[in-house]
């Protein structure tokens, strides 16, 4: 998985050369809280990492990646809980003409997520679709709103494999550059 991890990092260090001054660049944050089925009552995760990365490819697809650095508040401490992040391709209906524009209005994007649950001891891979709606706020400001429906595979250190479902409401707020 990091071979994985590396090579997302090698894309978005290329694709953020080659297109820097070609390019609107949006930088923001996603703030977001994870609550899982086996959390006990009141548990939750709350991301204090929630960077947001996104560039235009070309007219329609954009890359955007994304930051995970939870900190879970559990019945009997408060301590990080997970590292990782995620990687989506949001696809644009509506087509801009150049790539000095911020993408803006409805997407529908495929992503794949990777984290490391370090409190209950395991590795999450999941891959989802994220269709969703790109407000302009102001010429340069968004919001994006999406709901994120897919699967993950839990691989816990005890030698336990599983699948669950992967469901999750995003909202990220930036800036164009």
């Amino acid at each position: 998985m990091g071979k994985l991890i590396t090579a997302i990092s090698i894309l978005l260090a290329l694709v953020t050369v080659e297109t820097y001054g070609q390019r609107t660049h949006f930088v923001g944050l996603n703030p977001s809280v994870t609550v899982e089925p086996f959390y006990q009552e009141g548990e939750f995760d709350l991301n204090i990492v929630p960077l947001v990365y996104q560039v235009p490819l070309n007219s329609r697809i954009d890359f955007r990646a994304s930051t995970t650095v939870n900190l879970g508040f559990r019945e009997s401490s408060t301590k990080v809980s997970h590292l990782g992040g995620q990687v989506a391709f949001p696809i644009f209906l509506k087509k801009k003409e150049e790539l000095t524009i911020p993408s803006a209005g409805f997407f529908a994007a495929p992503g794949i997520g990777f984290t490391r649950n370090i409190l209950e001891k395991h590795s999450n891979f999941g891959f989802f679709i994220e269709p969703g709606y790109n407000l302009q706020i102001s010429e340069k400001w968004s919001i994006s709103f999406g709901v994120q429906l897919g699967a993950t595979h839990f691989n816990y250190d005890n030698g336990e494999k599983k699948w669950g479902n992967h469901f999750g409401i995003k909202i990220f707020i930036g800036r164009w550059l």
